[in-house]
């Protein structure tokens, strides 16, 4: 009987602690559904939760509206069925917060909704909605994006630690609906993500930061869906990605443009990339289906190093991967000069790529700096054929100092399938290329190579008189048990070139 009373005050004492430990924001005068600005009653809820030592500030079911707010360590924000976290139709509430750490994008003052520098064990959860409010009038920017600047993060924070955003959903923010900036030990799980109310709206950014894991997410945006950034001299380094439904009018999954520290051991599986369900078109390029599935870029100067990705399906994009080594070299005050940038040792395994095009996937470093040691296996890429080659089959310009994108060279590429230039090490293993309706081109380019392995390559033969493969200044390349033999190839300028059974 004394186990009994034991347990139940041991229980009650719980109950006790943690409702103590709960902060309604209620309790300041937050008012639900009535358009006003509870921006002062949350923010001192969160104060006073930190100066306790932390707990959990919950919002109940209903609209509340705010400005910015600022994050506390110890603190955990909870929105139960039904909160709707909105931003208020009110500029002047979203002030401009000086940049702590310079970077290719943190050169000016730039606001947020919510908002956390150095703060620590922070975690958002619930099954409530984050809708900063980025479809209101005063945030809305033309073409030209000249209030790149002035428009608010959804969820910004920097140089922080032990951060977890799990279960909620978020919707229209004025900018990147989220940013981790130089953060550690971050869970992003079970987010519902919708931003398509204005230009630059991506999903989430991870920029320099460590110890990643994103999961279980779905994000359809207008500008990237999910995008690992390394905008200053620290590099991403161990992060894991599985699991995720991705949509864009960009790319779906990138890593870059900003490339300045580089990117270190990203693990990347089960992924599936699809096409918007957005009605309207907000981004520059229009890419209904989005321009890229897979970026993995390296142009700044970092090192993009030991990257894997694993069973991936995607349908509808103008081009399934594009890897690229190049030197824009970006520069801001105070950054040191950059060196050459490396791309090695990506292993992308179990591809499917479905109704896409018109533009070929491609890997591609610049003269004197190849792309080393990518394996690509069990890829299986049909293509929307192009019909007549026309234009595609121009030279094909460097432009290695350009906005890296699928579109950087031209719009069409000399081939349907696949463009390798600038490369070394290369292993292609049962690797599929095939179109539906009509297809002039080659079905594979590969310029300024040394030792690359085709193993079971299998491709659909254009149509007309250009070859299914050209070789131009490569050296070292071997076809084993392909459906392209000698006759199939166009040779110019190589040597050491085999094929076997």
């Amino acid at each position: 009987m004394n186990k009994i009373y034991t347990f139940l005050w041991l229980s009650m004492g719980l109950t006790t602690l943690l409702q103590a430990l709960t902060h309604d924001i209620t309790s300041q005068g937050a008012i639900p559904d009535d358009d006003g600005d509870d921006t002062v009653a949350i923010q001192q809820v969160i104060d006073a939760c930190a100066a306790a030592g932390g707990g959990t500030v919950n919002f109940p079911a209903g609209t509340w509206h705010s400005g910015t707010v600022y994050l506390r360590s110890n603190v955990s924000i909870h929105l139960e069925n039904g909160a709707i976290w909105r931003g208020v139709n009110a500029a002047e509430a979203f002030p401009p917060i000086e940049p702590r750490v310079k970077s290719r994008e943190d050169l000016e003052p730039r606001p947020a909704f919510l908002y956390g520098y150095r703060v620590e064990n922070v975690r958002i959860y619930g099954s409530g909605m984050i809708a900063p409010g980025g479809e209101h009038a005063i945030w809305k920017s033309d073409r030209d994006n000249v209030r790149y600047h002035e428009r608010p993060f959804g969820i910004h924070l920097v140089e922080s630690k032990h951060i977890t955003v799990e279960g909620i959903r978020m919707e229209n923010s004025a900018f990147w609906m989220q940013r981790y900036f130089l953060c550690d030990h971050v869970r992003l799980s079970d987010l519902t993500i919708y931003n398509h109310c204005n230009l630059n709206n991506d999903g989430i950014d991870i920029d320099g930061c460590h110890d990643v894991v994103i999961d279980n997410c779905i994000i359809d945006s207008s500008d990237d869906a999910l995008v690992l950034k390394s905008e200053g001299l620290r590099t991403v380094e161990d992060v894991v990605i599985s699991n995720c439904i991705l949509s864009s009018h960009a790319t779906p999954l990138k890593l870059g443009t900003g490339s300045v520290g580089g990117y270190k051991r990203v693990a990347i599986s089960n992924i599936v990339i699809r096409s918007s369900k957005s009605p309207k078109m907000i981004h520059v390029h229009e890419a209904w289906g989005g321009l890229s599935g897979i970026d993995l870029l390296s142009v700044d100067g970092g090192i993009l190093q030991d990257i894997q990705i694993d069973n991936v399906i995607m349908h509808g994009v103008e081009t399934p991967f594009f890897i690229k080594l190049g030197n824009r070299h970006s520069e801001w005050e105070g950054k040191p000069d950059a060196t050459p940038g490396r791309v090695e040792n990506i292993v992308i395994s179990n591809l499917t790529a479905r109704d896409c095009g018109p533009i070929s996937s491609a890997i591609t470093g610049y003269p004197g700096h190849p792309v080393r040691g990518v394996r690509l296996s069990n890829i299986d890429i049909t293509m929307r054929g192009k019909g007549p080659a026309g234009s595609a089959m121009e030279p094909v310009p460097e432009h290695s100092n350009h906005y890296p994108f699928n579109r950087m060279f031209k719009t069409d590429l000399p081939t349907y399938g696949l463009f390798l230039r600038h490369v070394e090490n290369l292993r292609l293993e049962n690797v599929r290329l095939s179109y539906t309706g009509m297809e002039q081109r080659h079905a594979l380019w590969v310029e300024q190579a040394r030792d690359v392995v085709f193993q079971g390559l299998e491709l659909l033969a254009p149509v007309g008189e250009n070859s299914w493969v050209q070789l131009h200044e490569a050296t070292d390349v071997t076809f084993r048990n392909s459906n392209a033999t000698r006759e199939d190839v166009s040779l110019s300028a190589t040597s050491g070139i085999h094929f076997l059974p």
